[in-house]
């Protein structure tokens, strides 16, 4: 069995963001415009567990998050009386009210810029119960720091 060595917690707390980020990273993140079908997201979730929205095709200015748990509500049985459609909980496949990236996209994201400490970013991922935080600047997504990609920093695998 292959034993990794695990850098100090410290350094790594005190890095940049913008020092651990790689260039594959961009290149490797999973996006789609707002008004991509409900297909195309699906699509994407089937070998990732999030995507990214952008505003529109060709461009990174970043404006929310469908992760697979958002898909789990959507994909589960309703059982909610029919005059509460149109609130944001009621969005379902089942009964057709959720048919963009825009409607079941998380629009209030935690974000961090390529300038923060890792420590900031991972305080502020634990105190958001959040999994992944992506990295802006200028409005434009550019990467982005996940558990597993801590993880892999952590045991020397990047």
């Amino acid at each position: 069995m292959k034993r990794y060595h695990i850098v100090n917690l410290q350094e790594l707390h005190e890095k940049k963001v913008r020092d651990i980020l790689d260039d594959k990273q961009m290149w490797n993140l999973p996006m789609v415009e707002k008004d991509a079908d409900i297909e195309t997201v699906l699509s994407i979730l089937t070998s990732r567990d999030h995507v990214w929205v952008v505003e529109k095709r060709g461009e990174k200015k970043l404006c929310g998050i469908i992760t697979e748990s958002d898909i789990l509500r959507l994909i589960s049985p309703t059982r909610l009386p029919k005059y509460v459609f149109g609130k944001k909980y009621s969005i379902s496949l089942q009964y057709g009210t959720a048919r963009r990236a825009s409607d079941i996209m998380h629009k209030q994201l935690i974000t961090c810029s390529p300038d923060e400490t890792i420590g900031n970013v991972l305080m502020r991922m634990v105190n958001a119960r959040v999994r992944r935080c992506p990295v802006v600047e200028n409005d434009e997504i550019m990467g982005e720091i996940t558990v597993h990609y801590i993880l892999q920093i952590l045991l020397g695998k990047r």
